[in-house]
């Protein structure tokens, strides 16, 4: 209201300076010698003078005009629905060479030599809307993998799966999901879902599998931020009676029926983050099952039976893992340590800096992986070098040279192989 009687009185202002101004040009009080003009040159700027006037009455009009309440809500109900269902996807290619060692015991990549490969492609939907809770929003997830380079008929997965809740309290998700001990990692690794990132062959490259894939039938709560510092907790649980995995990736997929549950707290403020993460463990049974069918050759009838085998290697435990990213400037750096010894699954380290020159990012990681039951106690260590190229705000060229070597173990060898990588993370949608 008092930005509008201001724009009123500056309105009144023009138009009675305007008009004494005219007043006195054609009656030449003011100005005699003007007055003494033509009148032709007096008429003149009488009609200036009117269409000022004009113009000055509507922009007051255009100014106070009344907000349309219909518009607005139409251009809010096209906002609402937009956010409400939003498709995307990612197509992320590469042209992977495998060295000889890597074909030894076929370490998660299939063999050596060359490929087109496949990187986690994806698409799906998401989207948020107003619920009948003042201040909260329904959010909702349902994400697909796809063979974008190979036989797609086994590779049509569910990804990450959910229904929540979000608002000025915090967030929370049922599902499959993942949980906030993987994405304290993958905030400080540049290259997920390609050949150098962390969690990578066999599930290790600097941490443990416990960061790949999803954690199912999962409750999540993640706190708001406060001052920077956001708190979660999540849970997994199976009925008693079941076996089902608890996780959809190898070897944690091991771990049947039973619970899983992680607390987490982290800060994010200006160039640094910051993560802690403990999780722990309690299956009702560790090992792999397989089914085999026999048919009856004089019956016709087909019987099938299920076999169980304990992995004896990976236990029941807890475990806990810290996180660290800074940058300035053109520079960041980043640290991870994660100790699941008592999983089975090793402690970890993972380092990597970044030194960015225009839309290219060069990069550099290393990780050791040391002292885990499930991979006989071996040491891995695993080093890699590499490039990324924006070509938009999410989408990049790439290419990555990874090294990585393999203590004996038992009847196997030591093994020192590596693997170049070159292609596209090709990401659409919202």
């Amino acid at each position: 209201m008092l930005q509008r009687k201001r724009r009123f009185s500056i309105g009144v202002l023009l138009r009675t300076s305007l008009l004494a101004t005219s007043i006195l040009y054609a009656s030449g009080f003011a100005f005699p010698a003007m007055a003494a003009e033509s009148g032709g040159e007096i008429q003149e700027l009488k009609q200036q003078m009117q269409a000022m006037m004009q113009r000055i009455k509507e922009l007051e009009a255009k100014q106070t005009k009344p907000v349309d309440e219909k518009v607005v809500a139409e251009e809010k109900k096209a906002t609402d629905l937009a956010k409400a269902v939003q498709p995307y996807g990612q197509a992320r290619l590469s042209v992977d060479n495998y060295s000889d060692d890597f074909g030894e015991g076929k370490d998660g990549a299939g063999g050596k030599g060359s490929t087109i490969k496949s990187n986690a492609s994806r698409f799906g939907i998401k989207g948020e809307m107003p619920t009948s809770f003042d201040g909260t929003n329904m959010i909702y997830q349902a994400e697909v993998l796809y063979g974008a380079a190979d036989n797609a008929t086994n590779e049509i997965q569910w990804r990450e799966g959910f229904a929540g809740l979000q608002g000025g309290w915090g967030k929370t998700r049922l599902g499959r999901l993942d949980v906030p001990y993987k994405t304290t990692l993958t905030t400080v690794d540049p290259w997920n879902d390609n050949a150098p990132q962390s969690r990578g062959f066999g599930g290790v490259q600097g941490s443990s599998a416990l960061h790949a894939s999803y954690f199912t039938n999962t409750a999540e709560y993640i706190s708001p931020s406060f001052k920077g510092v956001n708190i979660s907790a999540w849970y997994s649980d199976q009925l008693d009676d079941e076996t089902s995995g608890i996780h959809d990736a190898s070897p944690i997929s091991n771990y049947q029926g039973g619970e899983a549950k992680g607390l987490g707290v982290n800060f994010k403020q200006g160039g640094l983050f910051l993560g802690a993460d403990w999780i722990d463990v309690n299956a009702t049974r560790i090992g792999t099952t397989s089914s085999t069918a026999t048919a009856n050759l004089t019956t016709g009838v087909v019987s099938s039976a299920t076999t169980f085998s304990a992995n004896n290697k990976m236990h029941n435990d807890s475990g806990w893992q810290a996180a660290a990213k800074y940058g300035q400037g053109p520079w960041s750096v980043a640290a991870f340590y994660e100790d699941v010894k008592d999983l089975g699954l090793g402690a970890n380290t993972y380092v990597n800096g970044i030194y960015k020159i225009g839309n290219t990012s060069l990069i550099a990681t290393y990780g050791l992986n040391r002292d885990a039951t499930q991979y006989s106690n071996r040491d891995i260590d695993t080093w890699s070098l590499g490039t990324k190229y924006a070509l938009t705000k999410t989408s990049e060229l790439f290419a990555a040279w990874v090294n990585r070597s393999e203590d004996a173990y038992g009847s196997t060898p030591s093994k020192d192989y590596q693997i170049l990588t070159v292609g596209m993370n090709a990401k659409f949608g919202y």
